[in-house]
């Protein structure tokens, strides 16, 4: 068997320059095909991933193996199979809610994509504002929020039956997807709420601004501008209120103003700052807790929320930037949300 082997290398060595010429040709005729075929299969994963948004386990190799990005925010690119897996797992949420009249039950394709890329630059964002503190989800972390939620199931295969039912997970994919940024998140809540330099500069935006109301701005053109919650969108109106409805650092300070009458200090809550304004009041007849008929006093308020620093309101700032100055760059060819007309105050 050696023997016709050499006998073979050397009928090839010994070979005619054309059947060398054929041999080369016959080679480089494969090869030329095989790099066709390549190409034809990367092309055909590009179109299903970029045309399509595919899910499907071609698309997913195709977007792994090339490590294809899915959209681009501050520099920071978030792959598409991130996107995919997610979309996948949210399209498994709504089958399971469908079921059990849940709240994705009804949600459309673009509005689950759209959670699923909100969610995708929370993370983007949360990442990189925990590196400025130098915070991380350490391995202990995770295993202390891990063995609690283990807690409310009799095993770890009950978890796992669970999570598959809900997400199309198991119980190692929901650690990384959910629970270890549920961890980063905590921390870098607890940190912002924390930082005395952001509460101040709060304070100190809050106190410029009572300064222009008191030199004669509009109050409900400030409110629009400045308010840091629903109430902006209606010049800071807080509608009609009775005693016991509002906590009482902010009833003690209404109630003590007179119709027209603004309040020249700031008035502190576990909200934040407020600027308050009285725009009428009026007394109705009520019920007490027994019953009895009663003079109710109510007012007519409206006022300006400067909130203390927090993670909710990080990303709330953080995504009104990203849409205003169109800083989230998109590869897919998805609905975004990312724009003016899909995000209010």
């Amino acid at each position: 068997m050696a023997m016709e082997n050499q006998q073979d290398v050397a009928q090839t060595q010994n070979a005619s320059p054309k059947a060398k010429q054929n041999l080369k040709f016959f080679l480089s005729g494969f090869g030329v095909l095989a790099i066709l075929v390549l190409v034809g299969v990367l092309g055909l994963g590009l179109y299903r991933v970029y045309a399509k948004a595919g899910t499907d386990k071609f698309a997913l190799t195709v977007a792994k193996a090339l490590r294809l990005p899915a959209l681009k925010v501050y520099g920071q690119t978030v792959a598409y199979s991130d996107y995919a897996d997610d979309l996948k797992a949210i399209h498994v949420m709504q089958a399971f809610d469908k079921k059990n009249n849940g709240p994705t039950a009804n949600l459309t394709e673009d509005q689950m994509s759209d959670q699923v890329l909100w969610r995708l630059v929370n993370n983007v964002l949360v990442t990189q504002l925990a590196k400025e503190y130098g915070l991380k989800a350490e391995q202990k972390d995770v295993d202390d929020l891990k063995t609690k939620i283990l807690q409310q199931f009799k095993s770890a295969e009950e978890a796992n039956k669970e999570l598959s039912d809900r997400y199309g997970w198991n119980l190692q994919v929901y650690e990384e997807k959910v629970m270890r940024p549920f961890v980063l998140q905590t921390k870098l809540a607890e940190k912002l709420q924390t930082d005395e330099t952001l509460r101040a500069k709060v304070k100190t935006v809050a106190e410029s601004v009572l300064k222009d109301l008191k030199a004669g701005a509009d109050f409900g053109q400030v409110a629009a501008k400045y308010g840091e919650d629903g109430t902006a969108q209606v010049a800071g109106s807080l509608g009609w209120f009775q005693a016991g409805e509002m906590v009482p650092a902010f009833e003690d300070a209404v109630f003590a103003l007179k119709k027209g009458e603004m309040t020249q200090n700031l008035v502190e809550t576990e909200f934040g700052y407020h600027i308050i304004k009285l725009d009428d009041r009026k007394t109705e007849k009520g019920k007490d807790a027994k019953g009895k008929t009663i003079d109710v006093e109510k007012v007519s308020a409206s006022h300006i929320l400067f909130r203390y620093p927090s993670l909710e309101k990080y990303l709330d700032t953080e995504a009104k930037n990203l849409v205003e100055n169109n800083l989230v760059h998109f590869y897919l060819k998805v609905h975004s949300p990312f724009v003016k007309a899909a995000i209010t105050k």
